[in-house]
């Protein structure tokens, strides 16, 4: 697959027209950190790749907004909001990624009813369609926000609907206070209903998980904000410092084995625990996405109790056949994804 390193908006627009033009699939790329989100491209599809574009191209600390170029790192960006003492909060400092893949992925729901999500973070997107169009949806300061947010939809589309070439974000004041925590180990049932205790928390952390290993479950995330409230929130809810936050996701797969990933309503969480093997690890976000390492057979069985269970659940990693089997969307969200493609990328090309 030739790979494409486009340095401007106008470059990407430009080579999108060409690649539509002589009808090529194309992969829209930054570093490759997330592709494991993603089935294969297909065969003699060009890669698109936006890394090049790692321009911070605005930051202004008293409207707490920025906008950035896709191929921006999360550690670049982490690294410039320290300095000017801001915090976009849907941030990981430790995610390899760019932050045009954190956007298309949008991989982690927000950890509580009221905490940040990147969809609840992007003001405005510019960008360009398959057909070499440039566009721009929203705005890039919060106050001139207005109308239809059409670009909040189109978080999470993987790159698969248009290029962002520009993303316009909101910004707060750096915390304070911001601490790992963890609970002491106990059984799944204990943590689950420790995980929900603290998504409606007043002070609710800003990451929490549920990591079961061997058995054995333990409540983790961090914690920000004042630091007499974060202190509390660690007593009220018999918590201990960590001496570092935990991954946010599971490891890869062991032989034999693959990782599967979805989402589950929060309260549907042991419904989730009681369709797993007990031994099978399992990762689980307090804004429902999981992660787990089954064998093919057992994550087959999982997909088909997902309906049920009221959630999804596709393979991400494991043998090139099985990526990308999982549970079908409902109808509703089958039609919106079917209607957005055809408007956006009536010819299917991004892949």
């Amino acid at each position: 697959m030739s790979e494409l390193r486009p340095a401007s908006a106008s470059e990407v627009a430009s080579m999108l027209r060409d690649l539509a033009s002589a009808k090529t699939s194309v992969r829209i790329r930054g570093l490759g950190t997330r592709d494991r989100l993603c089935v294969p491209a297909p065969k003699g599809a060009a890669i698109l790749s936006l890394r090049a574009m790692s321009a911070i191209e605005r930051l202004e600390p008293d409207d707490l907004t920025c906008s950035v170029q896709p191929g921006v790192t999360c550690r670049q960006l982490a690294d410039a909001l320290t300095r000017a003492q801001l915090e976009l909060d849907c941030l990981d400092a430790d995610d390899l990624g760019t932050i045009g893949g954190l956007y298309a992925s949008d991989p982690l729901p927000a950890a509580s009813p009221h905490a940040a999500s990147p969809r609840s973070t992007l003001l405005g997107i510019d960008g360009a369609l398959m057909e070499g169009l440039e566009f721009r949806s929203g705005a890039r300061v919060v106050k001139s926000v207005a109308g239809f947010d059409v670009h909040r939809l189109l978080v999470g589309s993987r790159g698969r609907l248009f290029a962002a070439t520009l993303l316009h974000l909101k910004l707060r004041p750096a915390p304070k206070a911001k601490v790992a925590f963890e609970s002491p180990p106990s059984d799944v049932v204990l943590a689950t209903k420790l995980l929900h205790t603290l998504r409606i928390d007043a002070s609710s952390p800003k990451r929490l998980m549920l990591l079961r290993e061997n058995g054995v479950a333990m409540v983790c995330g961090v914690a920000s904000g004042n630091p007499r409230q974060v202190a509390s929130l660690l007593v009220r809810h018999g918590l201990r410092e960590a001496t570092a936050a935990k991954r946010p996701h599971l490891s890869a797969p062991d032989v034999g084995h693959e990782l599967v990933v979805g989402c589950v309503r929060p309260s549907r969480l042991l419904d989730l625990v009681a369709a797993l093997p007990a031994e099978a690890p399992l990762l689980a976000h307090g804004g429902g996405h999981f992660e787990t390492m089954l064998t093919p057979s057992r994550s087959d069985a999982l997909v088909a109790a997902m309906p049920r269970i009221g959630g999804h659940a596709v393979v991400a990693l494991g043998a090139n056949a099985r990526i990308g089997v999982g549970t079908h969307l409902d109808v509703g969200a089958e039609r919106l994804q079917r209607e957005l493609r055809s408007a956006l990328d009536p010819r299917a090309l991004l892949a």
